[in-house]
């Protein structure tokens, strides 16, 4: 009876370590998701007016079973369409611009995409055939906005994708937050 017991207690012990485990965000997906930060502050003054304006964005890899990562994700100049399976595998497309006024959409299909923990990584394969590699990360985003540090006027945090896009003299971090 007590080897029945201590092996129940064991299976469920090893259970319980591996889904803690696996809930664990890679080294990868953390440093994708620093490299979204962004702390603001800017002060300008004008004879009397002192205008104050701060702004700490920080992301956190958000780590899901890998189908609920499926949905749509999208903000201005960009959008992601995503099916996520249950294996890891993931499939989609979407469009993206370089954030230029002038610059068109260039729509894309996810190619050999796949989510490993909080990480989606694949190749873009472009309508004129061209193709370049892939790697975002889920996150929480967290938005402090106010006067500055110590003033704090609003707190808001939501969840979606987020990449560092880069050009020939550009980068352009990037988070589309889940319309599903």
């Amino acid at each position: 009876m007590f080897k029945i017991l201590a092996l129940i207690i064991a299976v469920f012990v090893t259970g319980v370590l591996s889904e803690v485990y696996a809930q664990q965000p890679s080294a990868q997906a953390q440093t994708l998701a620093a490299s979204l930060d962004k702390n603001k502050y800017k002060k300008k003054e004008k004879k009397n007016i002192s205008i104050e304006i701060y702004i700490d964005i920080k992301n956190e890899p958000a780590v899901k079973s890998p189908g609920e990562y499926s949905g749509i994700y999208e903000t201005d100049g960009y959008r992601l369409d995503l099916q996520a399976g249950t294996d890891g595998s993931a499939t989609g497309g979407g469009y993206e611009t370089s954030g230029w006024d002038n610059e068109p959409k260039r729509n894309f299909t996810l190619k050999d995409a796949r989510i490993d923990g909080a990480l989606l990584s694949g190749t873009k394969v472009f309508d004129d055939s061209s193709s370049e590699r892939f790697e975002a990360v889920f996150v929480n985003s967290s938005v402090l906005s106010g006067k500055n540090a110590e003033t704090i006027e609003s707190r808001d945090t939501s969840f979606g994708v987020g990449f560092v896009q880069t050009g020939k003299d550009w980068t352009n971090r990037v988070f589309l937050p889940v319309r599903r």
